[in-house]
């Protein structure tokens, strides 16, 4: 069952069909719209045949694009079939990827890898069809959460296996020659006695006070002797 067939049931309450919620619909040229909303474009003279030599061209884009993605539901879509769509065609483009409808190979169902895309009608001189009408829808992409990545250790057990070649070990005995041990004795030196002074008391200084001496002369009484000159004549 496609989506159209699936819009058209949600389309029905209680055996009949609720009436569309009028919608406008896009004239050719360029269109913004936002997360939540729809539009709806369709081939000109929808639901009569489009006329010859007709091009139109929608471009529209949802904001913020890089965070959104458009859905298409197309309920109608009948153009004249043709070798590689090359008469009457809808060329559907948007990020990554460009394709030609035509016939009754419908863009239904189409999702889109970002909010922007490029629709172009184009029909040739020749036979005309219906047409086509679609529903544009646009959606806030999913915020995939983060799990958590738990890192277990890798425990690597490696086995060793050791070869042991025992080599025979040969002893050869030196034999071991004993030199006697001279031992000189140090001279010893015998410290002289140590004399130890006697102390010296100092004695307090002693003060003499001399008496005065007085002495008298005894006066002496020197008495000359008579000098007697004989004189002798010749």
């Amino acid at each position: 069952m496609s989506l159209a067939s699936v819009f058209l049931m949600v389309l029905a309450v209680g055996g009949a069909f609720a009436r569309e919620t009028r919608l406008d619909t896009l004239a050719c040229g360029t269109h913004s719209m936002s997360p939540g909303e729809r539009v709806a474009i369709q081939s000109p003279n929808f639901p009569s045949n489009y006329p010859n030599s007709q091009r139109c061209q929608y471009e529209i884009t949802c904001d913020p694009r890089e965070n959104t993605y458009l859905q298409f539901i197309c309920p109608v879509f009948n153009l004249e079939s043709s070798s590689d769509c090359l008469n009457d065609r809808l060329i559907v483009t948007y990020k990554g990827s460009s394709s030609t409808k035509c016939g009754t190979n419908s863009p239904d169902g189409t999702i889109t890898t970002d909010g922007w895309t490029r629709l172009t009608f184009a029909s040739n001189s020749a036979k005309t069809a219906p047409g086509f009408r679609c529903y544009i829808w646009c959606h806030y992409k999913a915020t995939t959460p983060t799990t958590p990545t738990t890192t277990t250790p890798t425990t690597t057990t490696t086995t060793t296996t050791t070869t042991t070649t025992t080599t025979p070990t040969t002893t050869t005995t030196t034999p071991t020659t004993t030199t006697p041990t001279t031992t000189t004795a140090a001279p010893t030196t015998t410290a002289a006695p140590t004399t130890t002074a006697a102390p010296t008391t100092t004695a307090a200084p002693t003060t003499t006070t001399a008496v005065p001496t007085t002495t008298t002369a005894a006066p002496t009484t020197t008495t000359a002797a008579p000098t007697t000159t004989t004189t002798v004549g010749p």
